[in-house]
């Protein structure tokens, strides 16, 4: 088939089928990222690795944010809330790399996707929200996926799988703090978000510099990672402009099928029952969960996808 047929095939799609399809291309950047984040983090330093990563981006958003000319417009009335949501979003990122060098990268997807299970878990308290029973059964039965694979034995517990847990409870916090900004444009909360992250990253690599140099294939390497971050969410804001939130929700979860296969045929990673049973369990508790949250919640949507790496 023509590039040209696929294309007039692809426009005859209903909105929602494209919106699918293009949810799901994202997910396939966003494992190429991961994939790519892996290899550099098993040769370079994270902390370095964190940086280039931010600098790309910032210059990646400066550059599609001049072209616009929306550079004057980019002031903020709540300073507070974008430094502390940059802060989290930089966590985040920094959090998911280390993860990467220490486990399979399909063990770290599978607990990094139980983050929509601590958004439900902390929005009641800290934003006053209703829960439904349903999201409240779906959170129990992903968390039984979480202790599958971490064990239930504290003395037994391997003490590298607190690193995806710790990104799943970070990126829950980011989530609410994205929730709370939800009124301020969004080219301001991106660009304040790249312009701490670039801050914090740069704070890392001159407190905690890295005796090994990055070889320029790696500088190479970890720009790229802006790239795809930038066009992962690129092609996440299409998705949710065609498609509604809830119809994609699920679809998100595919990330840690793409991790685990990935893991086994590129890392060469064995397919461990536990993990893989838990990665199920997470999967099938977190759609139960963002079903019942309903379609809007956009927060919620992506479980791990959008996590700002």
């Amino acid at each position: 088939m023509t590039s040209a047929r696929a294309a007039a095939r692809f426009a005859a799609l209903t909105p929602v089928r494209r919106g699918i399809l293009i949810f799901i291309a994202a997910g396939l950047v966003f494992i190429t990222a991961d994939t790519l984040t892996k290899f550099l983090v098993t040769d370079a330093p994270v902390v370095d690795v964190v940086f280039g990563r931010h600098l790309s981006a910032f210059l990646a958003v400066l550059f599609v944010t001049s072209r616009r000319g929306s550079l004057r417009r980019l002031g903020t009335r709540h300073l507070g809330l974008q430094v502390t949501r940059g802060a989290f979003m930089f966590a985040t990122t920094a959090i998911f790399f280390f993860s990467l060098s220490l486990l399979p990268i399909g063990t770290v997807s599978a607990l990094s996707n139980a983050n929509p299970l601590f958004v439900l878990l902390l929005a009641g308290p800290l934003l006053r929200e209703r829960v439904p029973r349903l999201a409240i059964v779906g959170s129990v039965i992903g968390f039984a996926g979480v202790l599958a694979i971490t064990g239930l034995d504290p003395a037994t517990l391997d003490l590298r799988l607190l690193a995806p847990l710790l990104f799943a409870v970070v990126y829950a916090l980011f989530s609410i703090l994205s929730r709370s900004l939800a009124r301020e444009d969004a080219n301001v909360t991106v660009f304040w978000s790249a312009l701490v992250c670039l801050a914090a990253g740069t704070a890392g690599v001159l407190l905690f510099p890295s005796p090994t140099p990055v070889e320029p294939a790696q500088w190479l390497g970890i720009g790229l990672l802006g790239i795809l971050a930038m066009s992962g969410h690129w092609l996440l804001v299409v998705a949710y402009r065609l498609a509604p939130a809830s119809d994609l929700a699920p679809l998100g979860y595919l990330g840690v099928l793409w991790s685990f296969l990935v893991g086994a045929l590129v890392f060469g990673d064995p397919f461990a029952l536990p993990a893989v049973l838990g990665a199920v369990t997470i999967v099938a508790g977190g759609v139960i969960a963002l079903r019942a949250v309903g379609a809007e919640d956009e927060v919620m949507a992506a479980p791990a996808m959008d996590r700002g790496d």
